[in-house]
């Protein structure tokens, strides 16, 4: 499993998902996501906490892949709970809202349920 990981504290977050078994890719910026950003991927997980970057990233790799079954899930992580949050991460195509932190096995958790069901997004 090969999961992308785009500015969301990137050594802790790595360091759960290599700790549950899964291949990780990082990208420092949202050209660098997009560019590598395919479909060996299956899960991308980013910030969405700093302003509208994360959201513009969605729609970048949703406009990279053609089909929805083509592309990787896109996963927003953050701490903000305002609903405005999750309807913002909706409208932009994203296939799941996580809250931090994140603990192991919470990671677990969610991977199985995004791989099962294909989206996830947590109470806020």
């Amino acid at each position: 499993m090969v999961k992308l990981v785009y500015r969301v504290s990137r050594t802790v977050t790595k360091g759960l998902l290599v700790h549950l078994g899964c291949n990780v890719t990082t990208a420092s910026s949202s050209e660098e996501c997009v560019r590598v950003v395919s479909l060996e991927h299956e899960v991308v997980f980013m910030d969405v906490c700093t302003g509208l970057d994360g959201y513009e990233l969605a729609v970048r790799i949703h406009e990279k892949f053609t089909k929805h079954q083509d592309r990787p899930l896109i996963v927003a992580l953050t701490g903000n709970t305002k609903r405005v949050t999750k309807e913002n991460c909706m409208r932009v195509g994203m296939d799941g809202l996580i809250l931090k932190p994140i603990s192991v096995d919470k990671m677990r958790g969610v991977l199985s349920e995004l791989l099962e069901r294909r989206v996830l997004f947590e109470t806020v």
